[in-house]
């Protein structure tokens, strides 16, 4: 870690006050994606296209919103005589007593927020990985292909796709 530069104690109350308020940002935004999240999740289940491109613009937006926002967080850490990328937890450490309480509340709140993101997330991929199998099973089933699991080797594959429906087309 690096250790502080000396700020003056004004200008450095000033600086923490707005690295809470960073840090106060950082947090709504991802408590917005957690919305999004959670609103594109309802979308994919409901088979809402239009909802799913939504929500993946409005993801887009957000988080170019919040790398601005890291950004002027690690403007600020820079400007307390910092590491630009150090760790909320360490730079509290490094603080010491010096550290706010609102700083701890915030960083506490905005860790709690990004674990719930991360569930979030985690959930949606399953949806979304359940959605894309559940769609290839059914145009396989649609389309009278074998299923890549069946199993019989190379001779029964190639004769069930022989069989398989021609189309044809009898106004030319």
């Amino acid at each position: 870690m690096t250790p502080p530069v000396r700020v003056s104690p004004r200008s450095s109350n000033t600086l923490v006050e707005s690295l809470v308020d960073s840090l106060r940002s950082e947090q709504h935004l991802v408590e917005e994606l957690t919305a999004i999240i959670l609103t594109q999740r309802r979308a994919v289940t409901t088979d809402d296209l239009q909802g799913v491109d939504d929500s993946v613009f409005a993801l887009q937006k957000v988080l170019l919103t919040l790398s601005e926002a890291r950004r002027r967080r690690r403007s600020l850490n820079s400007r307390l005589g910092f590491a630009e990328d150090i760790p909320l937890r360490d730079l509290i450490a490094v603080m010491g007593d010096s550290a706010p309480d609102s700083l701890h509340a915030v960083s506490l709140q905005l860790q709690k927020c990004a674990r719930a993101l991360a569930g979030e997330v985690a959930i949606n991929r399953q949806v979304l990985r359940e959605s894309l199998a559940a769609t290839d099973s059914y145009v396989r089933a649609l389309t009278g292909a074998l299923s890549p699991d069946a199993g019989y080797g190379d001779a029964v594959a190639s004769a069930a796709a022989s069989r398989q429906p021609k189309l044809i087309n009898r106004r030319a």
